[in-house]
């Protein structure tokens, strides 16, 4: 979804304009723009009293706003050296990180193996460390940042053996500040293991850091990451870490990591910032709820880290990264330096935003600002766009005559006459800064998402090849100012036909007012499946204060989905693209455990085919109403027997939404057999619960899936459904492939083979091309790309370029250059039918900076 605003000045000359100009001025006098839309302008009295920080006495002078800076974890795990860590401090102070305020450089565990001398001071490795600890930190001080560190409670620490600081405190903490250490994060696997008491710990912890030999001031991070699932003994959570925290450290982790090296997702995210909301009277000036790390780029979508960041400013947590900041692209840099967003995290009153409303998956977030501004997050937690909105009233702001909202994402501001909404997308949050109106600014529209009619839906509505489906939109002025000559347009891919359904325009608009746009679509028989843009747009106009005419445009995409051609015949499930697929830990996998990648085995039997999730777990298909049973057998994988606890789920398959099976409850003691009639069902959904005990250790298999269906579904020119060329004879080629991954393995029909670009002994740069021989002329009309499934997004393309050509030198552009989600579904290209002997996809940007692919297809015209 975007928006775009266009300003033009418009003068009345002629005769017919300055007739037009006089309508306008009679309308600046007459309606004044003053109508109310929410009943905030005949309130008397000013606003409530908004909350205040914490005002607790911190530990010390430190972190007065929340920290900033960057994090070794998600994206190095333990994989790093001396060199790599000079190498992140020169990249924060490169890439403009440190002028916005990042600026500590925190070395998490891997830095040590638990060695000691003989007078138990830490004894480091000189291959890793080669100039020593404590020339990495002033290595980071050269740079003008500071320099943090890491320890346990315990004698074990979460990387093995001895990697504690029990029975070293003091000294380990005088170590720590002899070095040069500005900052320490502190974990508790090893207080875990020995059964201590956090607040006591902590407490000792925190004594040793404020009575350091070097009377060196230190920021202290209280990581207990246990939650009651993971054994954390009653009281002894991670959630319970708010009643001492504030008197202990400068901040506290308030849930389980966000999730793991080199991949964290959504799902996660949510988890995380619901238990950090629960107790924001504990934040304040000194000490901060912490959510966990900010991580861009390694399993969330550009919007996802959008909505992390945006919510994270709002709660006022601690701004740390955690991807790799050597590797991050430039519009993720980019968003992690919005200095407006900044300033609300950094907002010196230092007051934790809270949740105004919730309704389904919209939430409405406020945070009081010292300027007496609000900062307010409309947040999309659901997989669909939806308006969300509140009022000035509700969120606290004193009686206006209109409220300016500047969006900190796009840089622009408008005005509104109380409402305060947006279109927001699946997975997103907009973030407002809101005051009163003060001087002029566009009027506040809103686009609502498509209302998209279709027999099928999904995560996303499904559209079949040749079938014809209904939208319809409104457009929303909530300004005090009138709108005029609103006109809705659609525009939909290349070959795909609409037509209106009435007339999508409005000559006058008041506040709170709404005309309503609808439009028939037709798809092409033919279309390639894949995820397709259906965009509209509003034109109007507007009445400044001197009644000057002025012209504004907004926009707004949704996306509708042509899903994969059903299976044929009888054929393993698992092989077949899915439409979407969630996990409550990591992602689904393909004939693969979720959590190790290893193979499928339950009670000692291994399974060669399935899907390896963990509840909750939804995985939808596309089956079209063309198969008639899935047999197969669900149970608890054995990897689970590392810890007796959880383990449990239930397995249900649902047609439609319709339940049509359910395991009832399954433990790690027993399998059981599945065999669904599935009936008419067009949209198959596997679904897992995580059985009534949290979602821990619930390593839920779907194995040998079998699904019976009828014969291959015509394709064109006969049928609806694309043509795909048998690449059996076809051979590929790529500029880049490491030992063991080739080019073919992206075209022998096995989604569990890949072709790589090379990492080793070194890895190859972007941009990197991957070509299709098909040994002879065919007509073309599309290209499917199908990532990896096995758990991992390394090299998942993310943008992209199609070229063909009939002799192998010389290629043309096929389709306009693109961007694809980074995510395990099916992408595609639609290429309007051209002659080629080969097609070329180049990878302009991938995860990690690779390219791979698991399956690349080829539609083509018989």
């Amino acid at each position: 979804m975007s928006r775009q605003w266009s300003s033009s000045k418009r003068r009345a000359t002629g005769a017919l304009l300055a007739a037009s100009a006089a309508v306008l001025a009679v309308a600046c006098s007459v309606d004044g723009g003053e109508r109310p839309e929410d009943g905030s302008l005949p309130l008397q009295g000013e606003a409530k009293k908004p909350p205040q920080a914490n005002t607790v006495q911190a530990i010390n002078d430190l972190a007065k706003t929340p920290y900033q800076g960057w994090n070794t974890y998600f994206g190095l795990s333990s994989s790093f050296t001396e060199q790599t860590i000079k190498e992140a401090a020169d990249a924060i102070v490169r890439r403009g990180l440190k002028d916005v305020g990042y600026e500590y450089v925190w070395i998490d565990g891997g830095w040590w193996n638990g060695d000691r001398d003989t007078a138990g001071n830490i004894a480091i490795s000189p291959t890793q460390w080669p100039n020593g600890m404590k020339a990495v930190a002033d290595y980071i001080h050269s740079l003008g940042l500071k320099a943090g560190i890491y320890t346990d409670v315990g004698i074990n620490g979460c990387g093995g053996k001895n990697q504690g600081s029990y029975g070293h405190y003091q000294q380990d903490f005088d170590q720590f500040a002899a070095w040069g250490y500005d900052a320490v994060k502190v974990d508790f696997c090893g207080g875990k293991l020995m059964d201590l008491d956090p607040p006591v710990a902590f407490g000792q912890v925190r004594d040793a850091i404020l009575n350091n030999s070097s009377h060196r001031p230190m920021l202290f991070n209280i990581c207990n990451p246990f939650v009651p699932e993971t054994g954390a003994s009653p009281g002894r959570a991670a959630y319970d870490s708010y009643k001492f925290g504030p008197t202990t450290g400068n901040s506290w982790r308030t849930d389980t990591d966000i999730g793991f090296p080199r991949n964290v997702v959504f799902v996660d995210l949510l988890r995380n910032f619901d238990h950090n909301a629960a107790h924001p009277e504990a934040a304040g000036p000194g000490h901060w709820n912490d959510p966990d790390y900010l991580c861009p780029e390694i399993g969330m979508t550009p919007a996802e880290f959008q909505a992390q960041f945006s919510m994270w400013a709002v709660v006022a947590a601690p701004l740390i990264i955690g991807s790799d900041v050597r590797n991050i692209s430039d519009a993720s840099v980019e968003m992690l330096k919005n200095r407006e967003v900044i300033a609300i995290d950094q907002d010196p009153l230092g007051v934790q935003g809270t949740a105004i409303s919730t309704v389904g998956d919209a939430q409405v977030y406020t945070k009081p600002l010292s300027n007496g501004d609000y900062a307010v997050a409309l947040f999309n937690r659901g997989p669909k766009a939806q308006v969300i909105s509140t009022t000035a009233r509700q969120v606290g702001l004193a009686n206006a005559r209109g409220y300016a909202l500047r969006d900190v994402w796009k840089h622009a501001s408008t005005e509104t006459a109380g409402k305060i909404a947006a279109n927001v997308g699946a997975h997103s949050a907009v973030l407002f800064r809101v005051s009163k109106a003060k001087g002029e600014n566009p009027p506040s529209v809103v686009m609502s998402p498509l209302t998209i009619t279709t027999p099928s839906q999904a995560v996303l509505p499904l559209v079949v090849p040749g079938s014809t489906f209904t939208v319809s939109t409104s457009f929303t002025n909530h300004a005090r100012q009138t709108v005029r000559e609103a006109t809705l347009t659609l525009s939909v891919p290349t070959g795909w036909k609409a037509s209106p359904v009435g007339n999508p325009r409005a000559s006058r608009l008041r506040t709170g007012e709404t005309v309503n746009g609808k439009w028939n679509i037709t798809v092409p028989a033919g279309t390639v499946p894949g995820p397709n843009d259906v965009k509209t747009a509003a034109a109007y106009q507007w009445d400044s204060d001197d009644c000057d005419g002025e012209s504004g445009t907004v926009t707004d995409t949704s996306v509708v989905q042509v899903p994969p051609t059903p299976p044929a015949n009888t054929t393993a499930l698992s092989h077949h693209p899915w439409l979407d697929g969630t996990s409550a830990y990591l992602v689904p996998r393909v004939d693969r455990e979720v959590a190790s990648g290893g193979p499928l085995v339950m009670l000692g039997t291994r399974y060669a085919e399935g899907i390896g999730t963990n509840g909750p777990s939804v995985i939808d298909f596309y089956v079209g109403g063309a198969c008639t049973k899935l047999t197969g057998v669900v149970g608890i994988d054995d990897s689970v027997r590392f810890d007796p606890q959880g383990g449990t789920s239930v397995f249900q398959v649902f047609g439609d939404g319709v339940k049509l099976y359910d395991s009832g409850l399954v433990t790690r003691t027993a399998t059981k057999p599945l065999s669904v009639d599935l009936g008419s069902a067009k949209v198959l959904s596997l679904v897992v619960t995580d059985g009534g005990d949290h979602s821990y250790n619930d390593r839920a298999n779907w194995a040998n899936l079998q699904i019976a269906c009828a014969a291959p579904q015509p394709t064109v020119p006969a049928g609806p459904w694309p043509h795909y060329e048998s690449l059996g004879g076809a051979s590929a080629t790529a500029t880049s492939a490491n030992d063991g991954n080739p080019a073919s393995d992206a075209i022998d029909g096995n989604v569990n083979t890949i072709w790589h670009s090379r990492w080793s002994p070194a890895q190859d740069p972007l941009p990197i091309s991957f070509t299709l021989d098909l040994k002879s002329p065919r007509t073309v009309s599309g290209l499917t790309y199908l990532p990896r499934v096995d758990g991992t997004i390394n090299g998942t393309v993310t943008s992209y370029e199609v070229e063909v050509s009939s002799d192998g030198t010389t290629f043309a552009a096929a389709a306009p250059a693109g961007a694809w989600p980074q995510d395990a579904l099916l992408k595609s290209v639609q290429i309007v039918p051209i002659s080629a002997r080969y097609i070329r996809l180049t990878a302009k940007a991938g995860a990690y900076g690779f390219a791979s692919a698991s399956e690349i297809g080829v539609a083509t015209i018989p």
